[in-house]
């Protein structure tokens, strides 16, 4: 027969072990709606994603393919060096979007073309503000 010590014992060590359990669970829940993943052009050549499809595309802004259309808008191509996908966007660019540079789109396919409603320019771990930069 388990002392009566012993049997305290062993449910408080499951009380805590099922406590930690869920705080985990539920952080981890909570941080889902946080995470934002985008797919490359690969994967998205690769996926069945829909005409009209919401998602993120990233990748890599190619060099020379940058077109500014009427208006405000612009065309580019967004490449993971093995597929590329033409990106129609209209808006004004991120300072910090250029050619050869990281870049993160939301929008959705339509006939092969990704028409964007946000640009997000990425930038690489030494980034400096451009004041700072020029007095260097």
């Amino acid at each position: 027969m388990i002392r009566k010590n012993r049997l305290n014992r062993i449910y408080l060590i499951f009380f805590f072990l099922l406590s930690l359990g869920a705080i985990t669970f539920f952080s981890l829940k909570a941080l889902e709606d946080n995470i934002d993943l985008y797919l490359t052009p690969t994967e998205v050549k690769e996926s069945k994603i829909q005409d009209l499809e919401n998602f993120k595309l990233g990748g890599m802004v190619k060099e020379d393919s940058l077109q500014m259309l009427e208006d405000l808008n612009v065309s580019f191509i967004v490449t993971d060096f093995e597929n590329e996908i033409i990106v129609i966007y209209s808006g004004v660019l991120p300072n910090l979007f250029k050619e050869n540079s990281g870049v993160v789109a939301s929008g959705f396919l339509s006939k092969n073309e990704f028409i964007a409603y946000e640009i997000l320019a990425k930038h690489d771990e030494n980034y400096m503000p451009i004041k700072l930069e020029v007095q260097d």
